[in-house]
């Protein structure tokens, strides 16, 4: 069986989940395909790897889409370039991913697809698909009606000009209309629920998988429990920490968390890019990007806490690798981050509500840790959150579609 798989990047969160299934494939005798826009390592016998965009292509399509007010509509080399990897490789089932970066034209991809009556995955890592323009509908449930006059436009399209949310919408649902064998596959029961909900994919068959953590990194191998009466460390692990109050991801309320305990023995990590504008409190340390995933991991090990301040995740990976590391998660409500969390080691009041979340903290996960239970939050999230687990049930659902096509 060989699966093509496409995709914004060949790294990132979403490239270890098609590493990590292409690795379970390859071990039950399949192969695997990826094509992404920029491709910097070498294809192996796992996964085999196509370049599709030249440079500064992505950039061009981008600034087009924005004027247009038509998020994916553009790409035609890409496009067409896709299309011929398709037709070289005949793989048995292609699977989408992230293809929401000007890597593809989606329009014309699923119309292919369905013409040539290809067997289709479609993975919902964030909420375009269904709401047609935007990655993260936020408050708006204009997408279960068409879109339009939309209330947050720049943030959902890009484009300044031109509210075409209603056409985007109308493009996308006939995209999809008529697919014979798709399946329509969310991160979390959250996003399978608005999934299946939606007029776009309601007519298909929804199902969630979690995504899956790396255990053999993510895990508390050879760690001891922290001891009563240290310095507690909170962790918060991100793509993006900024100040600025309207950031999805709600960095802003993190640095007033860590304000509020700023003359105490508390230490405030963020992992992850930054961009400040103005002063944070001194107990936040600022580590940047950690490409090292053992590195995150042992940050992980050693916190007493894992904090999450972001206002929609579809998923939230923090989660899933925190747990496997033993420490438990407290936060805003995101969507996907309390429906995938384990809830005996977890706890999410209402967004942007800091004095609930600075008083949970300080009543008891702050000192969860200190009672020993490490152990016990690792191996519950290991039969959850596993890699081979998330592999196991994407190849399960590539040998159903396979044999539905043969009949």
């Amino acid at each position: 069986m060989k699966i093509l798989h496409i995709n914004c990047s060949e790294s990132g969160s979403t490239g270890k989940i098609i590493s990590d299934i292409s690795e379970y494939v390859y071990a039950h005798g399949g192969s695997s395909v990826l094509c992404a826009p920029k491709v910097t390592s070498h294809s192996d016998e796992k996964l085999k790897k196509y370049q599709v965009s030249m440079p500064c292509e992505q950039g061009i399509y981008r600034r087009l889409s924005y004027i247009s007010g038509i998020p994916y509509g553009f790409a035609p080399i890409s496009t067409a370039k896709v299309f011929r990897i398709i037709r070289k490789e005949k793989p048995d089932i292609v699977h989408l991913h992230s293809i929401n970066s000007s890597v593809v034209n989606v329009y014309r991809l699923l119309a292919f697809l369905k013409k040539k009556k290809i067997p289709t995955v479609v993975t919902n890592h964030a909420e375009f698909l269904y709401t047609g323009s935007c990655s993260h509908a936020e408050e708006c449930n204009k997408w279960q009606n068409g879109c339009g006059s939309c209330p947050m436009l720049k943030k959902a399209t890009g484009s300044k000009f031109f509210d075409r949310t209603h056409t985007a919408w109308k493009k996308m649902k006939r995209a999809f209309d008529g697919f014979e064998n798709l399946v329509i596959v969310s991160v979390s029961e959250w996003v399978r629920a608005r999934s299946a909900s939606s007029p776009i994919l309601n007519k298909y068959r929804n199902v969630a998988i979690l995504n899956g953590v790396n255990a053999r990194i993510f895990n508390l191998d050879g760690k001891s429990e922290k001891k009563e009466g240290t310095t507690k460390t909170v962790l918060h692990v991100t793509s993006s920490f900024n100040d600025n109050p309207n950031s999805i991801k709600g960095g802003v309320h993190f640095i007033e968390l860590a304000r509020r305990f700023e003359n105490e023995d508390v230490n405030f990590l963020v992992a992850g890019p930054f961009n400040i504008k103005g002063e944070i409190p001194k107990n936040i340390l600022l580590l940047g990007s950690i490409s090292d995933q053992k590195r995150l991991a042992e940050l992980y090990r050693n916190a007493d806490l894992t904090v999450l301040t972001s206002k929609r995740e579809t998923f939230g990976m923090a989660v899933a690798e925190s747990m496997c590391c033993g420490t438990p998660v407290a936060g805003f409500m995101s969507g996907g981050s309390e429906s995938v969390a384990i809830s005996e080691f977890s706890q999410f009041v209402e967004f942007g509500n800091v004095d609930l979340l600075e008083n949970i903290l300080r009543t008891k996960w702050l000192n969860f840790k200190d009672g020993n239970n490490s152990f016990e939050i690792a191996d519950e999230a290991r039969a959850k959150y596993s890699s081979e687990r998330m592999a196991e049930e994407y190849l399960d659902l590539y040998k159903e579609l396979a044999d539905k096509e043969k009949k």
